[in-house]
């Protein structure tokens, strides 16, 4: 699993690239977020590409 710690306003502006695979991943490829949909410090991801699961923390 990849983790990547992003500044919030850089995750919404540019989305996220695969460790494994290289490919963007954005807002579209969440699966959840935590701990509150409201305002969540960290994002799940699979990435379409190569099935990859992803964190991505909010700093």
């Amino acid at each position: 699993m990849g983790r990547q710690s992003v500044p919030r306003d850089q995750w919404l502006a540019m989305g996220a690239e695969c460790p494994t695979c290289g490919e963007q991943v954005s807002e579209e490829d969440v699966y959840a977020r935590r701990p509150v949909p409201e305002d969540p410090k960290l994002l799940l991801l699979w990435c379409p590409e190569c099935g990859e699961r992803m964190e991505i923390h909010h700093v």
